[in-house]
Protein backbone atom coordinates (compact mmCIF):
# COMPACT_ATOMS: atom_id res chain seq x y z
CA UNK A 1 0.00 0.00 0.00
CA UNK A 2 2.67 2.20 1.19
CA UNK A 3 4.16 1.49 -2.77
CA UNK A 4 1.22 2.39 -4.44
CA UNK A 5 0.85 5.64 -2.66
CA UNK A 6 3.93 6.38 -3.66
CA UNK A 7 3.59 5.18 -7.27
CA UNK A 8 0.02 7.65 -7.23
CA UNK A 9 2.10 10.56 -5.66
CA UNK A 10 5.09 10.07 -8.69
CA UNK A 11 2.75 9.84 -11.25
CA UNK A 12 0.48 12.81 -10.12
CA UNK A 13 4.08 14.91 -9.85
CA UNK A 14 5.86 13.75 -12.95
CA UNK A 15 4.58 12.98 -16.64
CA UNK A 16 5.38 9.39 -17.98
CA UNK A 17 7.80 11.10 -19.93
CA UNK A 18 9.77 12.60 -17.51
CA UNK A 19 9.91 8.96 -15.09
CA UNK A 20 11.42 7.57 -18.53
CA UNK A 21 13.96 9.92 -18.35
CA UNK A 22 14.51 9.45 -15.20
CA UNK A 23 14.85 6.05 -15.40
CA UNK A 24 17.04 6.00 -18.71
CA UNK A 25 19.60 8.54 -16.83
CA UNK A 26 19.34 6.67 -13.27
CA UNK A 27 20.31 3.64 -15.89
CA UNK A 28 23.21 5.48 -17.49
CA UNK A 29 24.68 6.43 -14.35
CA UNK A 30 25.00 3.09 -13.64
CA UNK A 31 26.34 2.26 -16.96
CA UNK A 32 28.99 4.76 -16.29
CA UNK A 33 29.60 3.96 -12.46
CA UNK A 34 30.27 0.52 -14.23
CA UNK A 35 32.89 1.88 -16.71
CA UNK A 36 34.36 3.39 -14.36
CA UNK A 37 35.28 0.77 -11.93
CA UNK A 38 36.27 -1.22 -14.92
CA UNK A 39 38.71 1.51 -15.94
CA UNK A 40 40.16 1.38 -12.40
CA UNK A 41 40.67 -1.90 -12.49
CA UNK A 42 42.49 -1.93 -15.61
CA UNK A 43 44.61 0.83 -14.17
CA UNK A 44 45.17 -1.42 -10.66
CA UNK A 45 45.95 -4.69 -12.97
CA UNK A 46 48.72 -2.65 -15.46
CA UNK A 47 49.85 -1.04 -12.31
CA UNK A 48 50.60 -5.08 -11.07
CA UNK A 49 51.44 -5.79 -14.26
CA UNK A 50 54.13 -3.35 -14.54
CA UNK A 51 55.25 -4.40 -10.51
CA UNK A 52 55.65 -8.33 -12.25
CA UNK A 53 57.22 -7.31 -14.30
CA UNK A 54 59.97 -5.10 -12.39
CA UNK A 55 59.92 -8.37 -10.32
CA UNK A 56 60.58 -10.53 -12.68
CA UNK A 57 63.59 -8.47 -14.19
CA UNK A 58 65.09 -7.99 -10.73
CA UNK A 59 64.88 -11.84 -10.23
CA UNK A 60 66.45 -12.64 -13.58
CA UNK A 61 69.21 -9.87 -13.43
CA UNK A 62 70.00 -11.15 -9.46
CA UNK A 63 70.10 -14.91 -11.32
CA UNK A 64 72.75 -13.31 -14.23
CA UNK A 65 74.39 -11.53 -11.31
CA UNK A 66 74.56 -15.17 -9.84
CA UNK A 67 75.98 -16.86 -12.48
CA UNK A 68 78.50 -14.48 -13.53
CA UNK A 69 79.95 -14.74 -10.07
CA UNK A 70 80.00 -18.47 -10.14
CA UNK A 71 81.33 -18.36 -13.52
CA UNK A 72 83.90 -15.35 -11.87
CA UNK A 73 84.92 -18.01 -9.26
CA UNK A 74 85.56 -20.61 -11.59
CA UNK A 75 87.84 -18.23 -14.00
CA UNK A 76 89.49 -17.11 -11.17
CA UNK A 77 90.14 -20.69 -9.77
CA UNK A 78 91.29 -21.53 -13.37
CA UNK A 79 93.82 -18.45 -13.81
CA UNK A 80 95.33 -19.35 -10.29
CA UNK A 81 96.30 -22.79 -11.29
CA UNK A 82 97.66 -21.64 -14.38
CA UNK A 83 99.70 -19.25 -12.73
CA UNK A 84 100.80 -22.26 -10.66
CA UNK A 85 101.33 -24.09 -13.71
CA UNK A 86 103.29 -21.12 -15.09
CA UNK A 87 105.49 -20.75 -12.00
CA UNK A 88 106.54 -24.29 -12.12
CA UNK A 89 107.39 -23.94 -16.03
CA UNK A 90 109.45 -20.67 -14.98
CA UNK A 91 111.09 -22.81 -12.48
CA UNK A 92 112.50 -25.70 -14.58
CA UNK A 93 112.99 -23.45 -17.62
CA UNK A 94 115.76 -22.11 -14.81
CA UNK A 95 116.88 -24.80 -13.96
CA UNK A 96 117.72 -25.98 -17.74
CA UNK A 97 119.16 -22.95 -18.26
CA UNK A 98 121.28 -22.97 -15.17
CA UNK A 99 121.96 -26.68 -16.61
CA UNK A 100 123.05 -25.89 -19.78
CA UNK A 101 125.41 -22.67 -19.20
CA UNK A 102 127.33 -24.65 -16.36
CA UNK A 103 127.52 -27.31 -19.51
CA UNK A 104 128.74 -24.68 -21.56
CA UNK A 105 131.04 -23.36 -19.14
CA UNK A 106 132.75 -26.61 -18.18
CA UNK A 107 132.88 -27.37 -21.95
CA UNK A 108 134.57 -24.14 -23.08
CA UNK A 109 136.51 -23.02 -19.66
CA UNK A 110 137.93 -26.45 -18.56
CA UNK A 111 138.13 -28.66 -22.28
CA UNK A 112 138.43 -25.61 -24.76
CA UNK A 113 140.20 -22.70 -22.70
CA UNK A 114 138.04 -20.65 -25.43
CA UNK A 115 135.01 -19.77 -27.22
CA UNK A 116 133.47 -18.70 -30.22
CA UNK A 117 131.17 -15.78 -31.24
CA UNK A 118 128.26 -18.01 -32.28
CA UNK A 119 128.20 -20.13 -29.16
CA UNK A 120 129.18 -17.05 -26.97
CA UNK A 121 125.64 -15.54 -28.87
CA UNK A 122 123.37 -18.38 -27.77
CA UNK A 123 124.51 -18.51 -24.03
CA UNK A 124 124.13 -14.97 -23.94
CA UNK A 125 120.50 -15.29 -25.29
CA UNK A 126 119.65 -18.37 -22.84
CA UNK A 127 121.11 -15.75 -19.93
CA UNK A 128 118.79 -13.48 -20.53
CA UNK A 129 116.14 -15.55 -19.76
CA UNK A 130 117.42 -16.68 -17.29
CA UNK A 131 117.80 -13.31 -15.62
CA UNK A 132 114.27 -12.26 -16.92
CA UNK A 133 113.40 -15.50 -14.72
CA UNK A 134 115.11 -13.57 -11.72
CA UNK A 135 117.50 -16.30 -12.05
CA UNK A 136 120.69 -16.39 -9.07
CA UNK A 137 123.96 -14.95 -9.20
CA UNK A 138 125.77 -18.58 -9.45
CA UNK A 139 124.76 -18.27 -13.30
CA UNK A 140 125.99 -15.18 -13.71
CA UNK A 141 129.90 -15.96 -12.01
CA UNK A 142 129.27 -18.59 -15.16
CA UNK A 143 129.04 -16.01 -17.25
CA UNK A 144 132.01 -13.53 -16.51
CA UNK A 145 133.92 -16.85 -17.00
CA UNK A 146 132.87 -17.25 -20.28
CA UNK A 147 132.66 -13.79 -21.45
CA UNK A 148 136.62 -13.52 -20.14
CA UNK A 149 137.84 -16.66 -22.38
CA UNK A 150 139.87 -16.27 -25.43
CA UNK A 151 137.41 -15.86 -28.62
CA UNK A 152 138.21 -18.29 -31.48
CA UNK A 153 137.10 -19.49 -34.91
CA UNK A 154 135.52 -22.77 -34.53
CA UNK A 155 136.84 -23.62 -38.19
CA UNK A 156 140.67 -22.88 -37.10
CA UNK A 157 140.90 -25.65 -34.91
CA UNK A 158 139.78 -28.55 -37.43
CA UNK A 159 143.02 -26.51 -39.61
CA UNK A 160 145.03 -26.76 -36.59
CA UNK A 161 144.25 -30.71 -35.73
Amino acid sequence: MIIAQGVTKLLSTFSFGEIILFIVLIAVAFKEIFNFLDWISEKVKKRDNKHQIAVSRDQRIDNQLENFQKDLKHITETVDEINSEVGILKESDKDDIKAFITREHHYFCYTKGWIDDFSMDCIEKRYGHYVQENGNSYVADLMQNLRALPKQDPNSEKGAK
